[in-house]
């Protein structure tokens, strides 16, 4: 008799996990509907980084750099009101191990280096920095 008892037991309890599920699933949907469309507010209401091209003459100077004096228009960007160029390179040309959203910069060697993210990036910032400051204190 307890078996008996027991399989109903377990039957029961199935089925009450069973209905519980299926009125959450919809429940915990909701939310995150929500929240994505906050972070999208948020996004659009937050401050955006500045462009990396501030003024008609550094504009000038990007595209009198490139080859054959072109630069190409990857996209732009409405709710920023941004221009977003595409500037492509062989593999060949950029023998740092990059990867999709890496920056590049020229290094005090003259090479071009992976720019830093994160706390070593904190820490080379404060570097350049100080030796900002001793060059224009002491001297190069």
């Amino acid at each position: 008799m307890w078996a008996f008892q027991f399989v109903i037991g377990i039957f029961v309890v199935l089925v009450a996990i069973g209905v519980a599920i299926a009125l959450l699933g919809p429940v915990m949907r909701g939310p995150t509907a929500f929240f994505d469309e906050l972070g999208k507010t948020i996004s659009r209401i937050a401050p955006q980084p500045q462009a990396d091209l501030r003024s008609d003459d550094q504009l000038k100077t990007v595209i009198k750099a490139m080859p054959e004096g072109k630069v190409r228009v990857g996209t732009i960007v409405d709710d920023q009101n941004r221009v977003v160029f595409t500037i492509t390179a062989d593999r060949a040309v950029v023998k740092a191990a990059v990867r999709p959203g890496d920056e590049l910069r020229i290094a005090r060697d003259g090479s071009v280096e992976i720019v830093p993210t994160g706390i070593p990036g904190v820490i080379d910032s404060l570097q350049r920095a100080i030796e900002d400051l001793k060059r224009k204190f002491f001297g190069p």
